[in-house]
């Protein structure tokens, strides 16, 4: 199940069991918290929209972190009036983990179906990705090999000075 909340004057869209980072709330490590403030749902079969907000639902959420984002250079400028400010900005993020999305008191909550197929995928991924970089060991060890064979062999030019003898 899919839901779009609001937050911090920003629109997320969010599913149970996955995570996400919006702006800074309040909270510690570990807290539970709850966004009634939820704009619209979708199921496989249907799709609700709230006018603005839907009734009875509520999307439930674990803070794992507080942090903050990269570094945004605010830099203006005016041309010809010698006008030039640099500052940087870091804005203060909650990283959050959706628990469940519950519509009228129904948990739509993270299937354990859903994580064993996405082990399996996780893992033959990664299987696949040792053979590519054994295979592109194997060329690169190849390509030095040929360059070193290919390199052309080059002869020293030897010059003669002749000299002049000046006849009085």
């Amino acid at each position: 199940m899919l839901a779009i909340i609001k937050t911090g004057g920003k629109q997320y869209s969010v599913q149970a069991g996955k995570v996400v980072k919006i702006e800074k709330i309040e909270g510690k490590k570990g807290e539970n918290i709850s966004f009634k403030d939820v704009l619209a749902i979708s199921d496989n079969n249907e799709k609700k929209f709230g006018t603005p907000y839907l009734d009875g639902v509520v999307v439930e959420a674990k803070i794992l972190d507080q942090i903050r984002d990269k570094k945004i250079i605010v830099f203006k400028k005016r041309r010809r009036q010698n006008y030039r400010s640099t500052k940087g900005h870091r804005q203060y993020l909650t990283v959050l983990k959706i628990q469940s999305i519950s519509v009228n008191g129904k948990k739509t909550s993270v299937d354990k179906t859903v994580k064993s197929s996405e082990l399996n995928k996780k893992t033959t991924s990664k299987k696949t990705n040792q053979k590519k970089d054994s295979s592109k060991n194997v060329s690169k060890k190849l390509s030095n090999k040929e360059t070193k064979t290919t390199k052309k062999k080059t002869t020293k030019k030897t010059t003669k000075k002749t000299v002049k003898k000046d006849k009085k």
